[in-house]
């Protein structure tokens, strides 16, 4: 029996070491030079004359139409093939009404692509992108959901034999890490590509920047790290060079072919295939290991591509560090971050203690009954102090639940908040809370065990981010040598688990004062981890437990920390004299900590929709009714107010995060002026809002709605995918002011004109405007609209000008 088993572990092993081969075979090729992704699919198809059905049905439909396309881009020289499944997960199928092939779909798509592939030496990458539905709290699909639907299509993907995996064209970084999750589930041993796309301001819509984005990709199990989409070669340079100052893995890049013209009914791209080969090739130079093409690309620009990569740039990719230029941002990722806010820990960084029910039974039972209102307003609080980041601690955890960790990281997203350290002891409880965190977080804490370094590091390794670890085993030792010995071990341990020492945030521990510890001790091992080159941190209001007078005794001994090195202190950012003293030792080091800056907001309404305060906002109005009346209010005081949100999100100073909770809380307060009016008209206006027939993107028509009701017009949104005569009831049966319609795709922005016609061909004199990604003023012009909405903010303006 003995023998028996043994054979089946060393064939286990055996299995592992093959298995694994598959990851660094495709990193050594990388090293060997670039490698050349395929082109485009949908606006191919739509050029071959299958514009009717979705791109992905077409595997079932008419295989041999996506293999002609396939095998174009390997004689191409393609030397990796995308299967033909971008939205053929089940989610976006159904939107599409194809939910119940999706298994099918999948599997033709990987057959059609091995089929393609079979004269070459292509690898077939299985392709995953958006379900079209965000996570809360940007969206409402359910974390849970998005994970399942990438794990059902990653399991089919990688049952068919795929090489490897791509996921493109995320807006969301909570998206794409929960498909990187769902498909490391599946497999770890195929290589993942994992993309993202972002405007030319260098965010992508939900207001992440590419080094929050690139820090993350560095922390989680993803081979090459990349963007794609929105821009063509030229303005893309700009995001591949800031993506290679942040992040040390190999880059991928796929630009559009230009910008799109309309051109007989049509979006075609008219950037040709050597103008796109010259510019792309710049990549190479910026260090990127993978070129495609995306939207507006086919076979002939993959080809002038890869000979023009073949020619001229026999460039190696043996050290992504070096193709860095060694920034130490890169080679430390001392950093932290939320979806939106990134802080380093240099020079010092406080964090916020006070989200911590321990002695304060209300404040414990309003978690118990998922009341978070105390949670959110110390969040904003704190942050308002000068707090970088901020602990996290529910108190009594065997009362709570999974769901009482999911709620609270979800609603400090929607608020966007700072960066987070997570003081979760249950592994559980810590792992839920990490499933649903968007960033780099810190992880508060781990003790120098066997048990505990390893779980922690397993998640570290799975999430992302940085752990606090502590100097003490089962028990804390009594001298500084014996701390940073134990420190050093748990360093050397953590490193063996795959976790660098640029994650790991050492803690000398600070005991209390009052029971006759030595502080003396805590700020020698704090100058000794310094000198080796740890990063520190301590929970400075240990010391001072039980004793008067906590503010100066922390005060003090928070400044002879900082002389020896301390890297942050978990402390309370609302003690002025603590707050006060930290700012004057950093000042003496010649260093100063500097608080985040903030937009500047006098109007108080403002401030209370962008901190999401319902009770204040609700008392202002109260206040504001016993001068005016409910329209003034609605229009005048509460329109004014969500205006100016509107107005500094088209500005790039707030993200969409920030608007949603803006227009969330505001809502209530819209309906009761509205329901106070008597009958009288509280609104600027009707519009109607909707996605043209073919196209299931409706991201950027909610947003151009949140701020048009923001604005102080009623809304009626009639959804995505809509038919010209389906608008045209809609129009009749709602009777609104304005009609505003969306095309994000080349292929369905022919259809805002056949909503034009037919408005006007039944007689009825209703002004339309037209927005999307593939609009543009021309195009509006030339469909007989009466204005074009670049973004929401213009949207507004125009809707307020023709009203």
């Amino acid at each position: 029996m003995k023998q028996k088993l043994s054979k089946c572990i060393l064939m286990y092993m055996f299995l592992v070491a093959v298995l694994t081969m598959e990851r660094e075979t495709f990193i050594k090729r990388l090293v060997r030079g670039t490698m050349i992704l395929d082109g485009s699919y949908g606006a191919q198809f739509f050029k071959m004359g299958y514009s009717d059905l979705p791109g992905e049905v077409l595997n079932l439909k008419e295989p041999a139409v996506v293999e002609k396309l396939q095998r174009a881009y390997c004689d191409a020289g393609a030397d990796i093939l995308l299967t033909n499944t971008f939205s053929a997960n089940r989610l976006k199928l159904k939107t599409l009404g194809y939910d119940t092939l999706t298994e099918d779909i999948n599997e033709a798509a990987v057959t059609i692509a091995r089929r393609s592939a079979e004269k070459s030496n292509t690898l077939v990458f299985g392709d995953f992108s958006s379900t079209g539905e965000f996570p809360e709290p940007v969206g409402e699909a359910k974390s849970e959901l998005i994970y399942h639907t990438f794990y059902e299509q990653a399991h089919i993907l990688d049952d068919m034999g795929v090489d490897g995996f791509i996921i493109e064209t995320m807006t969301d970084l909570k998206e794409l890490k929960l498909a990187i999750l769902a498909i490391r589930d599946v497999n770890t041993s195929k290589p993942v590509i994992a993309q993202m796309t972002f405007e030319e301001t260098m965010r992508s819509v939900t207001g992440t920047s590419i080094a929050i984005f690139a820090g993350l990709m560095d922390d989680l199990d993803v081979d090459v790290v990349g963007v794609n989409c929105t821009v063509g070669p030229k303005k893309m340079r700009k995001l591949v060079k800031e993506l290679a100052m942040y992040t040390g893995k190999p880059l991928s890049v796929e630009p559009n072919a230009g910008k799109p013209y309309l051109e007989d009914d049509r979006l075609v791209y008219k950037m040709g295939p050597d103008e796109f080969a010259v510019d792309a090739q710049d990549f190479v130079e910026l260090g990127a290991s993978i070129i495609g093409g995306c939207c507006g690309t086919g076979p002939e620009h993959i080809s002038v591509l890869r000979t023009l990569v073949d020619k001229n740039l026999g460039f190696e990719h043996s050290d992504a560090s070096k193709r860095a230029k060694g920034l130490s941002v890169i080679e430390k990722m001392e950093y932290l971050s939320s979806r939106t806010k990134l802080f380093t820990f240099y020079p010092f960084t406080p964090i916020g203690e006070r989200i911590n029910p321990a002695s304060k039974r209300r404040f414990q039972n309003e978690i118990e009954e998922r009341d978070f209102s105390r949670i959110l307003t110390l969040s904003r609080e704190q942050e308002m102090e000068g707090a970088k980041l901020l602990d996290i601690n529910l108190g009594i955890e065997k009362i709570l639940d999974k769901e009482h960790f999911s709620s609270v990281i979800v609603e400090l997203d929607r608020l966007s908040s700072n960066p987070l350290s997570l003081d979760i002891q249950s592994n559980k409880y810590l792992k839920r809370a990490l499933f649903e965190y968007v960033g780099r977080p810190l992880i508060n804490s781990a003790r120098v065990t066997p048990k505990s370094l390893e779980r922690k590091a397993t998640l570290l390794k799975r999430y992302g981010g940085m752990l606090i670890l502590l100097a003490m085993t089962k028990r804390i030792p009594k001298t500084a040598e014996d701390r940073v010995r134990v420190i050093k071990e748990g360093v050397e341990r953590l490193s063996e688990l795959g976790v660098r020492k640029e994650r790991i945030v050492a803690d000398p521990l600070v005991l209390s004062l009052g029971a006759n510890n030595d502080p003396g001790v805590t700020l020698q091992t704090v100058r000794m981890l310094t000198q080796i080159g740890l990063k520190t941190t301590m929970g400075l209001s240990n010391l001072s437990f039980g004793l008067p007078g906590r503010s100066g005794i922390n005060a003090a001994f928070l400044a002879e920390a900082i002389g020896n090195g301390l890297s942050s202190a978990i402390m309370n950012t609302g003690d002025r004299v603590v707050l006060e003293t930290m700012y004057g030792s950093l000042s003496l080091k010649g260093e100063l900590v500097t608080k985040e800056e903030q937009p500047e907001i006098e109007n108080p309404i403002t401030r209370y929709l962008l901190n999401g305060n319902s009770k204040a906002l609700e008392d202002r109005i109260k206040s504001e009714l016993e001068k005016k009346d409910p329209i003034e209010v609605s229009q005048k005081v509460l329109g004014k107010a969500m205006e100016e949100i509107g107005e500094l999100y088209g500005k790039g100073t707030l993200f969409l995060p920030h608007l949603l909770l803006a227009a969330e809380t505001a809502q209530p307060e819209f309906d009761r002026l509205n329901a106070m009016s008597e009958g009288k008209k509280a609104t600027l206006g009707k519009i109607l809002l909707a996605t043209v027939e073919g196209d299931v993107h409706d991201i950027g028509k909610k947003i151009v709605g949140t701020v048009l009701k923001s604005g102080g017009f009623e809304i009626v949104d009639i959804g995505k995918d809509v038919s010209a005569d389906k608008i045209l009831e809609a129009v009749k049966k709602h009777e609104p002011e304005i009609i505003g319609l969306s095309a994000m795709m080349t292929t369905t922005v022919a259809r805002v004109e056949e909503v034009r016609k037919a408005i006007v061909q039944a007689g009825l004199k209703i002004p339309v405007i037209a927005g999307g990604a593939s609009m543009n003023k021309k195009l509006s012009d030339r469909f007989g609209c009466d204005g074009y909405a670049k973004d929401a903010t213009r949207a507004l303006r125009l809707c307020k000008e023709m009203i």
